[in-house]
């Protein structure tokens, strides 16, 4: 027995050390080097100079990290519950076998997810162009005038948000039409026999079974919105973001390329790393405590 455990153990790490030196040196050692460079001031040419918590005092007195900061929040409490009530619809509706042209709506429902977020950015930035766009034009229809809506300050974060609902509610749509296909169909016929119509049916049975799918959506949805740079540059045009626009993600950019203060732009990352990872260790922990709870 001894001689298993001794092969079985030597097995293991001959077979994990190339995804350790992966993990090494493509993750943690990035990590790690970003957390020191938030202590220093550096321009990214000459050598580091230490500093200590100056570039987290910096960001205290930032009015440009404050409104990021507001927009990711904003974005953020405005998305979630829109990407997980769209997703939750759709896959719904695509559950349902008597839908006519169910495949084809999938196909559509899908088109956002699968293409690259440049892209997206720039559908967006076409269709709502002040003088060529397409929204303008339908409005023009109606009477309403033409706006140049990324660049009113008012409504210009709402498309950041629609845009990327565009772009990821194929993804929650795929997991809660995964969860409806491994329900249990025993559990939804005793809920019929019992007398319980489909709205009791649903809010009572289908959405407690959904809970582990919600989880998934609701955490990869949140890391997703807290790291959006994508839509938000291509939207501006690939220039400056203006300050109404500006998140975290662009501020590490701008501050690197554009300021060249890569220890301020490292303080912001880790920054935004520590938060996105706190919260994502608060879902994995209800996930897993949901499983448990299951089983």
């Amino acid at each position: 027995m001894g001689g298993v455990r001794s092969w079985t153990s030597r097995d293991f790490f001959v077979l994990m050390t190339p995804a350790f030196v992966f993990l090494l040196i493509f993750i943690i050692y990035p990590i790690l080097t970003t957390f020191y460079l938030g202590f220093t001031r550096w321009d990214g040419f000459t050598h580091p100079q230490f500093i200590g918590l100056k570039n987290y005092q910096m960001m205290m007195h930032d009015p440009l990290f404050w409104t990021s900061v507001k927009n990711n929040m904003f974005i953020f409490v405005i998305f979630l519950p829109l990407v997980t009530l769209v997703g939750l619809g759709f896959a719904v509706l695509l559950h349902n076998k008597e839908v006519v042209g169910r495949n084809i709506l999938r196909g559509l429902v899908m088109l956002g997810m699968v293409m690259p977020l440049t892209v997206v950015g720039i559908v967006w930035m076409l269709l709502l162009d002040p003088n060529a766009g397409i929204v303008n034009y339908l409005l023009s229809l109606i009477g309403i005038s033409p706006r140049a809506w990324i660049q009113d300050p008012s409504t210009a974060i709402y498309f950041v948000i629609l845009g990327s609902l565009w772009a990821w509610q194929g993804f929650s749509t795929t997991v809660f039409l995964a969860g409806l296909e491994g329900l249990d169909v025993d559990i939804l016929e005793a809920s019929i026999i019992d007398g319980a119509n489909p709205w009791q049916r649903f809010r009572y049975v289908i959405l407690p079974l959904l809970r582990p799918a919600l989880v998934v959506v609701v955490t990869m949805s949140s890391i997703y919105i807290l790291k959006v740079f994508d839509l938000v540059y291509i939207l501006s045009g690939g220039e400056s973001v203006p300050m109404y626009l500006s998140v975290l993600a662009y501020m590490v950019y701008y501050e690197i390329f554009r300021m060249f203060r890569w220890g301020y732009a490292a303080a912001i990352a880790t920054l935004l790393t520590v938060a996105v990872f706190v919260f994502s260790i608060g879902m994995l922990k209800r996930m897993i405590s949901e499983r448990e709870a299951g089983s």
